[in-house]
């Protein structure tokens, strides 16, 4: 048994192969971050029918590499950025911190995750799954509200950087997004203080609501966090 927050992913209809493909990537070139694009506009500069790019389209949100809006406007989604060059800086933290996160997975039997912030949204970066017959389903690509969730919350309270005089503060959600969902998250600064991303442990309600056992989720992500900042301190 798991708590599933991945994005759903329907099996791809069949007769799609190559052809399909293309178009797909057509429109995928097509798309611009910061500015939307309506169905007809996109079907007319990659020649296709409206019918042929609508379920393409809908192929990529289900995947989140597109987005539409209220006006019905179709743009990038935060997925793309998993996919940019290596030397990028969110691929650069993400190899950085995947040891680490393999390891306190290992250890804590809990979904260790990294993410970083994308517009109003976080994206999973860095991920290891925990070794609970119940725990939290995650994938790298995911993308999850920032509003709710300790992740959420270390992204939106500290996007200033590292608070001066002050410690960094491990944040705590318990059924914030799903009632039996619970994580703890620590920000990870780099060494001028700039904010890289939250690193979270999660799992069940039911474990995190033992003080005891809380308790110790929290100082294995504050020890981690300050772990991965020790990797980007200069030498």
């Amino acid at each position: 048994m798991s708590i599933n927050e991945s994005t759903p992913q329907a099996a791809p209809p069949k007769g799609l192969g190559v052809t399909a493909l293309e178009r797909g990537l057509r429109l995928l070139m097509a798309l611009r971050k910061d500015e939307g694009q309506k169905l007809s506009d996109l079907a007319r500069t990659t020649q296709l029918d409206k019918a042929t790019a609508s379920r393409l389209l809908r192929s990529l949100m289900r995947y989140s590499f597109a987005v539409k809006d209220a006006d019905e406007r179709y743009r990038l989604g935060p997925a793309t950025a998993v996919l940019e060059a290596t030397g990028d800086t969110t691929q650069g933290i993400a190899a950085v911190v995947q040891p680490v996160i393999d390891r306190i997975a290992k250890e804590s039997g809990e979904t260790a995750s990294f993410f970083v912030r994308h517009g109003d949204l976080r994206l999973c970066v860095a991920l290891a799954a925990g070794h609970h017959a119940v725990g939290h389903v995650l994938k790298v690509g995911d993308v999850l509200p920032t509003e709710r969730g300790a992740g959420g919350r270390v992204l939106r309270l500290y996007e200033g950087g590292r608070p001066a005089g002050g410690p960094d503060v491990v944040q705590t959600s318990l059924g914030e997004r799903e009632p039996e969902l619970a994580a703890v998250a620590a920000p990870v600064f780099d060494a001028r203080g700039k904010l890289l991303g939250a690193l979270s442990l999660s799992g069940t309600s039911t474990r995190y609501s033992s003080a005891e056992y809380l308790q110790g989720m929290q100082a294995r992500i504050a020890s981690a966090a300050g772990e991965i900042e020790s990797l980007f301190a200069p030498r």
